[in-house]
Formats: C-alpha cells, sequence, structure tokens
C-alpha cells in the first residue's frame, strides 16, 4: 500500500508553525528590550500565535490519520459483488406462479 503524500500542506503547515514561533519570539525580545508595542501586543498575539499552532498540528494528525486509515480500508475490502444477475431467469419452476 501506498503512503497518501501531502507535500503542499506538509509544506505550509511548517511554514505557519515556523512564522507563529518567528512571532511568539519576537515578541517576547520586544518585551525584554523594553518595547512598549510589543508587551501591549502581547496578550492577545501571543495566546493566539500558541492557539494557532496546536490546532495546525491537531487538524493535521486528525485528518492525516483518517485519510491514512480510509485508504488502508480501501486496499483490504475488496469490492463486493451481486451473487445473481439482475437478467438472470430461474432454473426451475418451484416457487413460481405463472
Amino acid at each position: 500500500m501506498q503512503r497518501p503524500s501531502y507535500g503542499t500542506s506538509k509544506r505550509a503547515l511548517w511554514i505557519s508553525s515556523a512564522l507563529a514561533w518567528t512571532v511568539v519570539f519576537l515578541l517576547i525580545i520586544g518585551g525584554l528590550r523594553g518595547s512598549a508595542e510589543a508587551v501591549a501586543l502581547a496578550p492577545t498575539v501571543i495566546p493566539s500565535m500558541l492557539l494557532l499552532i496546536a490546532a495546525m498540528l491537531g487538524i493535521h494528525r486528525f485528518s492525516g490519520s483518517m485519510d491514512f486509515r480510509t485508504a488502508q480500508d480501501r486496499s483490504l475490502i475488496p469490492p463486493s459483488t451481486s451473487p445473481y444477475l439482475s437478467r438472470e431467469q430461474p432454473t426451475d419452476d418451484t416457487g413460481e406462479i405463472r
């Protein structure tokens, strides 16, 4: 079985995570250097960025595992076939009213 490929979404996940961590660290550094703007933004931006990181990881883990499980299930279960042909005629007259 071949694993599902998520090149673009994985790249977007890493870029989004890296940018969110960059914003968090820049605000921390700005706050340590005494920037009033960084201190004013920190209570709103830092929790938002941490929630963004957690949400992206959670969505990736949830949807990625579901896609992988679905791909596995499809490869293991063959499609069902009908036990009879729809145009098949009975071979004997038992049970038939004519």
